[in-house]
This record gives C-alpha cells, structure tokens and sequence, in this order.
C-alpha cells in the first residue's frame, strides 16, 4: 500500500470497527486510519448490555472498547456522529450524514445491524429494543420488581434480558415463533433444555405461536397471542433478529444479500472495499452466511486486515461457530454444526438439569458441542473442532 491507499477508512463504530483498526497497527500498517460512528459516544462492547450494564452493575467507563489515550497511542482518528448514509465508490468517497464526506484510499463497511421492529408495536412507547447505550438506559428503567415484561423472540439477545429481568423482580414471558429458544441453532430437542432451564427460575414460554394482535393506547397492556393465550404486560421487548445497516450501499454497486457479500477475508468485488461485523454476509461457494456471532468479530477482522494490506495467502479458516451467553449466573457455550439428525452424547448432567455437556454427533464423528454451567467439559471437547479436526464420536 501507498500515496493514497495508506488512508483506510472505517465505516462504524462497534466492535469490527474497532478491532479491524487494531489489526491493521498490529499488523505494522503505518497509513491514516479513520473511524466514522454514527453514535455520539467512543466505541463501546455490547455484550454487558443485556446483563451488567442493564442492572446497573457496570458502568459506562467499563463497556469502553478504546480510550481517547490508547487512541492517541493508536493514532486512530474517530468522528462521532458521522454515520455513512452514502457510498461513491468512483470517487472513493463515504458520504456522511452531517453532510460531509471523506475520502478513502481502502474502505472497511463495518456499519453493523440494527433490531428487527415488528410492525404491531408501532406507535407504542413501552416496547423496546436493545442494541446501543441509549436503548439499554431506557429499558433499565422498566426492570422493577412486579413489573411484568413480554418478550418476543427466544434468541440469545432475548434469553440474556429475560434472566437480567428475572434477576430484577420482574415477571417474564417469552414468545417464540420456533418450536423452542434456538432451535434454528441448536435444534428442537437441545432447545427445550434451555426452555426448562429458564422455566425452573420462573421464565413463562410460549413456542410455537406469535403476535395475533395488541392491546392498548399509547402503551402496550397486553398481547393476544396466535394459540389464543392473552399475556398482560407492562412493557415489551422485541428481540426477533436483526437487519444489516446496508441500505446507504444500495447504489454503490456492490453485492448485497443479507448483507454486503464478502468472501471469507472480508474482500468485496472492489479491491479497494472490504466487509467486517454483522454487516457482512459470507459467500463461500454459492452458500451465504450471515456473521452472526460476536466471538467471531476479531478473528474476522484479522483477516480482512490482512487481505487489505495485500496478504496474498491469508492463512485457513477454521469457522468453528463458536459462541456463548451468560443466563442466570451460567455460561452458555456452542460449537461446531448441529447435524440434521444428531445423535446426543451426555457426558455430563443430562436434559432434565441445570448444568450439562453434551456431544452432538453425526455418524462416527462429534459435529458439535453444547454446554451449559460446564466449562471444563466445553473446553476438552470443543479444541478439535475448534482447531478444525475430527473427533471421532463415542459409542454410547
């Protein structure tokens, strides 16, 4: 890289933003590295939102991804309040939505996702949702003991706040349009384990089922629901997925599908653009895949670092799919692929408990691991799959 594409340009704020920066220094880029957030504040995790952070347990100055001192040591520029609203990729310019636009020798898209909103909350002004600081100072303030608080959408986004929410006093009932919490991840059968882990701390679940209509003025005060229960509430929080922030590329010219169309080193059709975060959709192959996971974010941007300063043999990737999720003082651990027909292995607890390890197989290999208050266990099992080999399955 030189002249004019030593200047990289970070279009975001978050996590793939930040690390993707961190990347290019540790990787002895040298050039100007601009970060552009549409957010008022420093970049910041996000993970502790749907837990600490909500409970009022952690603070602001502990979400910090990047000081103004380790920016300055970093020589990284951020421009808060500059969210991207328009690409020129002829002249090699991000168009800002104050109005400005800065120019760019290599780009970075790393605009992330925002919630899906459900259309017959619209208008309400107690139905929330949970991305950025803003959205979880406004929900805290509903989390009082006796309140009772509907969730729509069984994810991991929803289970965090159901537990934070529990932990709080509240009351909490769940709806979930698959047959139970994750199924799409990890299968009905390992699902409903978490469905009774929940409901043994007082989490009501209806699966299977959705919105039929609201109730209600100005406030939400109940639900009605397909399967014909009515469950009343105080407020609402909608966690049913989330929707790529690509819509300022639309004239750009550059592939979309769910997302900005990436190869597995974050590299577009235009050699000058890359893709970082949940913005990204993965094409390997004529399969696409959303980025979906935050424990995947660093490994991510290492590579689209890398690709950006001309790497031409990256490295393997190993996509191990890992993820996991604080629920009720428990971490929640996954990886690898849930086969379509797997055959469970429990080699600690079993379905009916609290803490458990269990080995999803297919055929004579373990095609994933899911744990749950069993780290130990998670760790000696996951390593192959996470180093990318083959673990042969137990017989029984």
């Amino acid at each position: 890289m030189s002249g004019v594409a030593e200047n990289v340009v970070i279009a975001g704020g978050g996590l793939a933003a930040v690390r993707t920066a961190q990347a290019l220094r540790d990787s002895q880029h040298s050039g100007p590295i601009t970060l552009l957030s549409a957010e008022g504040v420093l970049p910041y995790d996000r993970p502790p939102l749907s837990k600490g952070y909500l409970l009022g347990k952690v603070g602001d100055d502990k979400l910090q991804l990047l000081t103004q001192e380790k920016l300055a040591a970093l020589a990284i520029e951020v421009r808060l309040g500059s969210g991207a609203i328009g690409l020129d990729r002829a002249a090699r310019q991000v168009l800002l939505s104050d109005g400005r636009s800065v120019e760019y020798g290599r780009l970075v898209v790393a605009t992330g996702a925002r919630p899906m909103r459900l259309p017959q909350f619209e208008g309400f002004d107690n139905v929330h949702v949970l991305r950025t600081v803003a959205d979880a100072r406004r929900l805290r303030e509903v989390l009082l003991p006796g309140r009772r608080l509907g969730i729509v959408g069984a994810g991991f986004i929803g289970l965090e706040i159901a537990a934070t929410a529990r932990e709080a006093g509240c009351s909490v009932t769940m709806v979930e349009m698959a047959s139970a919490p994750l199924a799409a991840i990890l299968g009905a059968e390992l699902g409903a384990c978490v469905q009774r882990f929940h409901e043994r701390r007082g989490i009501q679940f209806h699966c299977g089922t959705g919105i039929a209509a609201v109730r209600g003025d100005a406030s939400v005060n109940a639900v009605e629901l397909a399967n014909g229960a009515l469950v009343d509430v105080d407020a609402m929080v909608v966690g049913a997925g989330q929707i790529p922030n690509v819509e300022w590329l639309l004239d750009s010219g550059l592939a979309l599908h769910r997302g900005l169309v990436c190869d597995v080193h974050g590299r577009t059709e235009d050699p000058s653009v890359f893709g970082v975060g949940d913005v990204v959709c993965t094409q390997v192959g004529e399969t696409f895949h959303p980025t979906r996971q935050w424990t995947a974010v660093t490994e991510q941007a290492r590579r689209a670092a890398d690709a950006l300063r001309g790497k031409t043999e990256p490295g393997p990737v190993i996509e191990d799919n890992y993820f996991w999720s604080d629920q009720h003082g428990l971490r929640l651990q996954f990886a690898g692929q849930m086969p379509a027909e797997a055959r469970l292995v429990w080699i600690n607890g079993g379905p009916l408990e609290d803490r458990f390890a269990v080995l999803c197989c297919s055929r004579d290999e373990v095609a994933a691991v899911l744990s749950l208050g069993c780290p130990r266990e998670f760790l000696v099992h996951s390593m192959p799959l996470r180093r990318g080999e083959r673990a042969a399955a137990p017989l029984a």
